[in-house]
């Protein structure tokens, strides 16, 4: 046993020590060094990607797209540049949509001369009663680069009075129509007439006449005795 004990050290002490190699620590890798391992047999190395254009995608469903824009041109016309009252005056009004697409529903208003007495409208709604409140109202489709014509009719009345406080648009006739669109209260277009209004009265006339007469009567009157006394003297004379 103590033999076996002296060669176990005796042999330790044979061995030879570690290795300094072995035990020296290794040296950081230098900056930025990344190793790469060697690509594998069959690797194929990518190109990066070409940046390319990407057209917009269409919209989607239920995208609607901005309607065109409406091009509409109205023109009125009574074909006459005066007017009196009693008299009748016949408008047409012409329309044209220029645009490329239809209108629909499209609204056509025209407004009487201010002493319009009565109007009249094939196609159309009159509104309103009395001196100065007549409106004919159509109501039509537009086709795209179509022309359509209109017309109406209105009968004129008496300017209020001579005094220079008659109602605006006595002194003349003055209609205006215009074309309204999608119910909007504002006017695509417009167009208007003018005619020259002489100042006019229901009771001139009958006035003017009753004065001649009364003033006809009231010389004979007080002439009439004197004119018969100058005829009888002018008589007597004569037969002596």
């Amino acid at each position: 046993m103590r033999t076996a004990v002296v060669c176990a050290l005796l042999c330790a002490a044979t061995l030879p020590g570690p290795s300094a190699a072995a035990y020296a620590p290794q040296a950081p890798p230098a900056a930025g060094y990344t190793p790469q391992a060697p690509p594998a047999a069959g690797y194929v190395a990518q190109a990066p990607p070409v940046t390319a254009y990407v057209p917009h995608a269409l919209p989607g469903a239920g995208y609607a797209p901005a309607p065109p824009a409406v091009s509409v041109t109205v023109a009125v016309t009574d074909g006459r540049d005066d007017a009196e009252a009693g008299k009748r005056l016949d408008y047409r009004i012409t329309v044209h949509n220029l645009g490329p697409t239809a209108v629909h529903r499209a609204r056509i208003e025209q407004e009487m001369p201010a002493t319009t007495t009565s109007a009249t409208a094939p196609g159309a709604t009159v509104e309103g009663r009395g001196v100065g409140r007549q409106k004919v109202i159509w109501r039509s489709d537009l086709p795209a680069h179509d022309i359509q014509v209109f017309t109406a009719t209105a009968v004129l009345g008496y300017r209020a009075d001579r005094t220079g406080s008659a109602a605006p648009g006595t002194l003349r006739a003055a209609a205006t129509v215009c074309v309204y669109v999608d119910e909007s209260f504002a006017p695509t277009a417009c167009s208007g007439d003018l005619d020259d209004l002489p100042e006019t009265h229901a009771d001139a006339g009958a006035g003017d006449a009753w004065g001649w007469w009364a003033a006809a009567a009231a010389a004979a009157a007080l002439l009439g005795p004197g004119v018969v006394r100058a005829v009888r003297r002018r008589r007597g004379a004569a037969a002596r």
